[in-house]
């Protein structure tokens, strides 16, 4: 962006005694040269960062299995956030160095101006209300948790083993205090309202869609979209006629699987043999 836009970043202070043309044609070369290095180290710790990412993402993948998606998806959300912001900054450091060095800006309440993709998309004529939206817009991977009764018996045996560490003299004083705090985070813990309050939200939620729309993700971003079921129907029935999808006869899974195993049975008897 800065060599585009031929700006120089702060962070490149390069000072040349002298004001002639020859000084100024030799300070813009350092200039450039310099900017050049920092995009090739900049590009370098990209490709590293990639694959340290990849590599990371695998051994996620066979850690978590089924339940590394989920998870994924939660990343990349927050991310995402993150990036909007990060990126908006930028923005701002570009418009300051236009305006510094080249009297004119780009980005000046261009942040303001951007439009972001809704989270939920009505498609129906169903009416939700602040609440119901505000759910619906936390999207469809976000799960309803609730305080279990585990997690306090747990809670409650971790700190006993913690006073047991203690002096024997000052066991049942710290005994005490923490059974206290304990009832005191249990009484005031909000965790079981917010839960009850979703909960009923989402039962609201069905019975307007009940048998007649459906709650389903778009082709492109995470936004949730409400659409009537036979519209829903058609779409796909449409999409599929107009690509000339061809219903298949039989499953071919299971005849290409024989065919895969059958190849591999000569290969498998052949390593046994040699072990053997």
């Amino acid at each position: 962006m800065c060599r585009e836009r031929q700006i120089t970043p702060g962070y490149i202070s390069i000072k040349i005694n002298g004001n002639k043309q020859q000084d100024k044609n030799t300070l813009k070369m350092a200039t450039h040269h310099r900017l050049g290095q920092e995009i090739k180290f900049l590009h370098l710790k990209k490709t590293k960062l990639n694959q340290r990412l990849y590599t990371l993402h695998l051994e996620c993948a066979k850690l978590w299995n089924n339940y590394w998606q989920p998870i994924y998806d939660t990343i990349n959300n927050s991310l995402q956030t993150e990036m909007e912001s990060h990126y908006e900054r930028l923005n701002k450091k570009v418009d300051r160095l236009l305006k510094e060095q080249k009297g004119r800006t780009l980005y000046t309440n261009k942040a303001r101006q951007q439009r972001f993709y809704p989270r939920t998309v009505n498609l129906t004529n169903i009416q939700f209300t602040k609440e119901e939206m505000d759910l619906l817009n936390m999207g469809l991977q976000h799960s309803l948790q609730k305080s279990s009764t585990s997690m306090w018996t747990k809670l409650a045996i971790e700190t006993e083993q913690a006073v047991r560490l203690l002096d024997e003299s000052l066991q049942d004083t710290f005994r005490i205090a923490a059974a206290k705090k304990l009832r005191q985070i249990s009484n005031t813990n909000t965790s079981n309202l917010l839960h009850k309050r979703q909960t009923h939200t989402l039962r609201s939620i069905k019975q307007k869609i009940h048998n007649n729309a459906m709650i389903t993700r778009a082709d492109k971003g995470k936004t949730t979209v409400i659409i009537h079921t036979q519209d829903y129907n058609d779409k796909v029935y449409a999409f599929l006629t107009e690509n000339n999808f061809q219903p298949l006869p039989q499953n071919p899974t299971n005849c290409r699987t024989l065919r895969l195993h059958s190849r591999q049975l000569p290969l498998f008897l052949t390593l046994s043999a040699g072990c053997e």
